[in-house]
């Protein structure tokens, strides 16, 4: 009995994590003719065009803007990136996980350029700047300490990692710990 509750509690965990890793909507680019085309045609009763406008967590839609304080006290706002392409990612002290992807991605934000890094912490309780402190951190920690951001952003486990374009929407979106080659297979 309980291997077999087991089991189904880790092909929901599975089927969870390959919903949040598809999209509704495709990122690419349409032709004038298939965007007339699509004009007449609903996605859960919201036009195409208008669909692709819409705020939320999901690939294809616009980023919830936010404003949260960093590790220093200042506050920093998304829209602060507006025009450049931004990764966002969700992390905590006690995440295994997560403190071994953060040198990772210290290790690819100085040798990237056109990606800005943010990291949000979860769980500013639990000792962040001892942690970014110790790990070199040179990007931008943010407290979430309300959890308002990381539930905008749909994080249902961490490390989670967003990607945002130029124009503010979200295009790529990925659960569980990445390596330096990941992240920048992950931002193209």
């Amino acid at each position: 009995m309980k291997k077999s509750i087991g089991l189904m509690l880790m092909i929901s965990f599975v089927f969870v994590i390959y919903l949040e890793n598809t999209s509704l909507f495709s990122t690419e680019k349409w032709s004038g003719s298939e965007v007339e085309i699509a004009e007449g045609i609903a996605v859960n009763s919201v036009p195409v065009t208008q669909a692709r406008r819409l705020n939320g967590s999901e690939i294809g839609t616009l980023a919830p803007e936010f404003s949260l304080k960093t590790l220093s006290g200042k506050s920093v706002y998304l829209s602060d990136y507006k025009g450049e392409k931004v990764l966002i990612n969700f992390w905590a002290a006690w995440c295994a996980p997560c403190t071994k992807e953060l040198p990772a991605l210290e290790a690819f934000n100085k040798a990237s350029s056109g990606v800005e890094v943010i990291s949000i912490n979860i769980d500013p309780e639990d000792r962040p700047k001892e942690f970014a402190e110790k790990a070199g951190i040179s990007f931008p920690v943010l407290l979430d300490a309300d959890d308002k951001v990381n539930t905008e952003y749909g994080v249902i486990s961490i490390p989670t990692t967003v990607l945002i374009d130029e124009e503010g929407f979200i295009i790529n979106k990925h659960i569980g710990a990445l390596d330096e080659e990941g992240f920048h297979v992950f931002v193209q």
